[in-house]
């Protein structure tokens, strides 16, 4: 679920980031988005630090508040929390229930673009275990074209 989150997260951070290129000086423009209740399935792997595993389907329902301020002079702050439940079943392994919660910064000027990403998720299974993760992602390019990267991973 990490890696699926993750990608939709940091794909969606660097569209903002790249769509603003105006050079004039107007006040920011601030834009909060709430989504209630919002459901989605896909197929992925129970979380993990080692990765890897059955593949689960996997019911959320989250609630998400996005928050985003654009200045006019291409600078950009983001940021979102999305919270709420799991469902992750199987045919033949333990079924899993729990909470997730995601968050994510972004934050671009005219020399450097970054971003931090967390993610948190804790489940029980049907037949009593029970399983956490803990992770954060962060890049940081700099005003040279270079990227630093760190990931962090702990259950």
């Amino acid at each position: 679920m990490r890696h699926r989150f993750a990608a939709i997260v940091m794909g969606a951070g660097l569209a903002v980031g790249l769509g603003v290129t105006s050079a004039s000086a107007a006040p920011p423009e601030t834009n909060t988005t709430i989504i209630k209740d919002l459901v989605e399935t896909f197929v992925d792997v129970v979380p993990t630090c080692e990765g890897g595993g059955a593949l689960y389907t996997v019911t959320t329902t989250t609630n998400i508040v996005e928050h985003e301020t654009v200045f006019d002079d291409g600078r950009v702050h983001a940021t979102f929390t999305q919270t709420g439940t799991f469902v992750a079943t199987h045919p033949t392994l333990p079924d899993f229930t729990g909470k997730l919660t995601i968050w994510g910064g972004f934050n671009q000027n005219a020399k450097t673009v970054n971003g931090t990403f967390t993610f948190n998720i804790r489940g029980t299974g049907d037949d009593g275990s029970r399983f956490k993760q803990n992770s954060v992602d962060h890049f940081n390019e700099r005003p040279n074209g270079s990227v630093q990267e760190f990931f962090h991973c702990h259950n």
